[in-house]
């Protein structure tokens, strides 16, 4: 095998492994995305119970109230209610559903950013690599029309 020929099946070989690239990361771009999506839906399933379970604390603590007031109003001697477990509750609650807030916001941020970036890499996949792609075709093919060529005798 001559140089030209070494150099040409080269040149093959790289425009079918740009191919193959072009066509794995666009995969791999989508699978991103996909991700994106699962995660946002996962923190909203959450901020959902989160919010559930915080409203249950919320009215939990109001009738634990309710009934420390009627206790109180009673003043028979009969005792205090203590509502310090329900407070509590609620402010573990709230804490968890602000934590989760603010994942989504960095998610949010996080995901605008790599949007951006994947819009340009999905660019070049769509657009310039392809155009690289031809441009190697017609090179490969102009060598191999050169060698096709013989050189005149002298």
């Amino acid at each position: 095998m001559t140089g030209i020929h070494a150099d040409t099946d080269a040149l093959k070989g790289l425009h079918g492994a740009l191919v193959t690239y072009r066509h794995a990361q666009r995969d791999v771009a989508a699978r991103g995305e996909d991700q994106l999506r699962v995660t946002r839906a996962s923190l909203e399933a959450k901020a959902g119970r989160c919010r559930a379970q915080l409203e249950l604390s919320q009215a939990e603590l109001g009738a634990c109230q309710d009934r420390a007031a009627q206790v109180a109003e009673d003043d028979t001697g009969g005792g205090t209610v203590d509502c310090s477990g329900y407070v509590q509750a609620v402010e573990q609650t709230a804490e968890r559903l602000e934590s989760i807030r603010l994942w989504q916001q960095r998610i949010d941020a996080e995901a605008s950013e790599f949007q951006g970036t994947a819009g340009r890499f999905a660019d070049l996949l769509e657009n310039e690599l392809p155009r690289l792609e031809e441009h190697l075709a017609a090179i490969i093919a102009s060598l191999e029309a050169a060698r096709r060529v013989q050189a005149p005798a002298s």
